[in-house]
């Protein structure tokens, strides 16, 4: 009868096998859990990681591009400013020639303000002058002639 009591302690044994592979069976699963979360984190880490650089990304790119419109605006101005300028210089010459064609017309028009004075002067002179020429002659041609007596031929 040897041999049921070698069944008795397979059984037994066989028991205790399934009962420590059942623990094991349960520690290998908690293990995987484990692995499996720890690698589902070390995945949402890493998206987490890659979020924050798409995001950083897109941020440096946004301020590339408001640094780039800055820029362009900065320069519309500058090509808007040196046109002014340019304007504003080609006023200040068409003002600075009127300014002195102004000042040369005041200048013409003082000399002919004196010429004509000194010409009325003059034209008042002369005819004064003829006036009394003309006025002398007439009193000359209405005064009666003085005649000479005629001297006698002495007779020889």
């Amino acid at each position: 009868m040897a041999r049921p009591k070698k069944n008795a302690t397979k059984k037994t044994a066989s028991v205790k096998k399934g009962a420590a592979s059942a623990v094991a069976a349960k520690k290998k699963a908690a293990a995987a859990k484990k692995k499996a979360a720890a690698a589902k984190k070390k995945v949402a880490a890493a998206a987490k990681k890659k979020a924050a650089v798409a995001k950083r990304k897109i941020a440096s790119a946004k301020k590339k591009e408001i640094a780039a419109k800055k820029k362009a605006a900065a320069q519309k101005a500058n090509e808007a400013k040196k046109e002014m300028k340019g304007k504003v210089a080609a006023v200040q010459a068409d003002l600075k020639a009127a300014a002195e064609e102004l000042k040369m017309a005041k200048k013409r028009e003082t000399v002919l303000i004196k010429m004509a004075a000194s010409k009325d002067a003059a034209v008042a002179k002369f005819v004064e002058k003829w006036t009394k020429k003309q006025l002398a002659k007439l009193d000359k041609g209405l005064k009666p002639k003085k005649r000479r007596a005629k001297r006698k031929k002495k007779a020889a």
